[in-house]
């Protein structure tokens, strides 16, 4: 029996099969794996954060990875403004968003 393929999507479906052999995550939007990202969510210059998502799109990144669990930060708060951000930027919303939270309110 072929077991069943998981799929995602943006606004472009992702299929991964067992013969998939590599799904690249971008992880450079996750403030606690990238001072840059962390800084540049703290002082609000979201546009320069979306370019961060962005490159990694235009790099190959097939999932995105969102994490905003930080201790200064109103994480939830910033967490919808950044997916609504996203959402917005269809280059970066064609490819599936895995939010990345210890925090679910």
């Amino acid at each position: 029996m072929k077991p069943n393929p998981l799929r995602l999507s943006g606004l472009e479906p992702l299929v991964i099969t067992p013969e998939s052999n590599f799904v690249n995550v971008g992880e450079r939007t996750n403030v606690t794996g990238s001072r840059r990202f962390l800084n540049l969510i703290k002082n609000k210059e979201y546009e320069t954060a979306l370019e961060v998502a962005l490159d990694q799109v235009r790099g190959g990144a097939q999932i995105l990875d969102v994490n905003l669990d930080e201790g200064m930060l109103d994480s939830a708060a910033e967490m919808t403004n950044f997916l609504n951000l996203i959402a917005s930027e269809p280059e970066i919303a064609r490819i599936p968003i895995m939010i990345d939270s210890s925090k679910w309110e």
